[in-house]
């Protein structure tokens, strides 16, 4: 009897790796970026755009894929400026037999549109709706630490291009 309960009672790993993207609308101090808001039955959240890579798929495809299916934002139009780094996390699942752990490889991208949809097909993964924040206000409205820590990674990488850009004009 013990030997099937441990049968039963052991615990099974899934691995997921995805992608995704801090969205900038412009390379200015103003700029304001994508957030996301998940509403699955439970208590919408809002975070940043992500999800999972297909089979053969570079990160950075992934990421501009996800991102585009996620916001509306057309592939064509996501610039990748630079890697911003991984988080990573598990949380149990149901059945709770199994832990999910999730890496995440999160991208800085520049849009060349701010028009933002949502379709029937996003809308059934729970996604409920898109929006541009500031930075200040995306950090306070994010859910989890990790997507509040990608944002400032993107903030510095954005300060470092506007004082590079700024140093360029004045040589120019």
């Amino acid at each position: 009897m013990s030997q099937n309960r441990a049968k039963s009672t052991r615990l099974s790993f899934v691995d997921h790796i995805c992608c995704g993207g801090v969205v900038l609308d412009s390379l200015s101090t103003e700029a304001q970026i994508v957030l996301i808001e998940v509403d699955k039955g439970r208590q919408p959240r809002w975070l940043l755009p992500k999800g999972h890579v297909n089979p053969g798929e570079r990160h950075e495809e992934a990421a501009t894929r996800e991102v585009s299916e996620e916001t509306g934002i057309p592939v064509e139009n996501l610039e990748v400026l630079a890697y911003l780094g991984k988080i990573d996390y598990s949380f149990p699942a149901v059945p709770r037999h199994e832990l999910h752990r999730k890496t995440v490889h999160f991208y800085l991208m520049r849009s060349r549109s701010t028009e933002l949809s949502i379709g029937p097909v996003t809308r059934e993964e729970g996604i409920a709706s898109a929006q541009w924040f500031s930075l200040a206000a995306a950090k306070e409205l994010v859910r989890y630490d990790g997507n509040r820590e990608v944002i400032e990674r993107a903030e510095m990488i954005l300060e470092q291009l506007l004082a590079k850009r700024g140093r360029l004009s004045v040589s120019a």
